[in-house]
């Protein structure tokens, strides 16, 4: 399942040239994280409120393309791993017309509460639940 969120480039993501800045990317996948979580169901303010975050392990990008002002971009979001103690994410990041992606990445989490891990499907299953369905490989 891809979620889709877009994204209104804004003036202060850029460079002097108005391209956006390579450290800006991590933050669109960090929204498309939160859409996931909110049309999956459970979204992220239930699960802080639980004290359980999905902490990031790893992240790999690609850029292909600029992004520019002014503009906006179309971010698929696709879950690949939901386990009881892991999170997975693929990122396909369009500038909107585009049937290319500019940008790609993957993102790793293992699921944490008070700073240690923790396993969502046996500590609260009602949580796993809403994401377990939507993993795509």
């Amino acid at each position: 399942m891809a979620i889709e969120t877009k994204i209104d480039v804004r003036y202060p993501d850029c460079d002097s040239m108005q391209i956006v800045h390579h450290a800006v990317y991590p933050i669109w996948y960090e929204m498309g994280r939160m859409d996931f979580f909110e049309k999956m169901g459970f979204g992220y303010a239930p699960s802080k409120a639980l004290g359980v975050d999905p902490a990031m392990v790893n992240l790999e990008l690609s850029y292909g393309a600029p992004v520019t002002f002014p503009g906006n971009v179309i971010l698929k979001t696709i879950c690949t791993l939901c386990s009881g103690k892991k999170l997975g994410f693929r990122y396909e990041l369009y500038r909107e017309g585009d049937e290319k992606p500019c940008a790609t990445a993957k993102s790793f989490h293992i699921w944490v509460k008070d700073g240690k891990s923790c396993n969502i499907e046996q500590d609260y299953p009602e949580m796993f639940a809403h994401y377990a369905v939507a993993v795509e490989e």
